[in-house]
């Protein structure tokens, strides 16, 4: 989808949500879920994604709609080199990290992925940034979602060439960086952290 049609469905998406979830009347019930459901249509034709999928999909949000929390890790070795996993849904590279889950804070989240996807045990030592997805030249993809950037410290662990999600983990030079997962993470990004670390800078980025 081109960026335009995208931010415009997330905003019928959006209000179609807000209106399921406050409104009492049955039939702005019924307005409602036909507004979600030519939105899932419509959604459909611009994508190869099923119709039923993107409604299940969908339905997962529920209550007033806000932002999700995408949170990755930013590890660098005694070189300076960028620690990177490669997807296997798209075989590209990214920092890693992905969507907190319920019952996590950011940091433990962050923690957490590093893990699952990399085999290294870390700590979160600073919060580089906290970013609006809008505000970077990602990609269009729904949900709208925030992305937190956190410096971690490896404390343990073996770094894996593996797990279920990845298929290769390495360490890459800021100007020797492989192809990117752009819904994940931006180059503009990964600069801007390298960079702010590079001047010793303690606040946290934000948009």
């Amino acid at each position: 989808m081109q960026p335009p049609l995208a931010a415009f469905l997330e905003q019928v998406l959006a209000t179609a949500q807000a209106g399921l979830t406050y409104s009492k009347d049955p039939f702005d019930i019924g307005r409602f879920e036909a507004l979600r459901a030519a939105t899932v249509a419509l959604m459909a034709s611009q994508s190869d994604l099923q119709p039923q999928a993107i409604a299940e999909w969908i339905a997962l949000d529920s209550g007033y709609p806000t932002p999700k929390l995408d949170v990755r890790a930013f590890i660098q070795n005694d070189d300076g080199h960028i620690l990177l996993v490669q997807e296997r849904s798209d075989g590209c590279w990214t920092l890693p990290g992905g969507w907190c889950d319920i019952g996590d804070s950011p940091a433990d989240a962050v923690v957490r992925e590093v893990v699952e996807e990399t085999g290294l045990e870390c700590r979160a030592v600073q919060l580089l940034a906290l970013f609006d997805k809008l505000k970077h030249p990602h990609p269009p993809q729904l949900p709208h979602a925030h992305k937190a950037f956190f410096l971690c410290e490896v404390t343990g662990g073996q770094l894996q060439s593996e797990t279920d999600e990845t298929q290769g983990a390495a360490y890459f030079p800021i100007d020797g960086l492989p192809l990117l997962s752009r819904h994940r993470v931006v180059e503009s990004q990964l600069r801007t952290l390298h960079a702010h670390l590079q001047q010793g800078r303690c606040d946290a980025l934000f948009d």
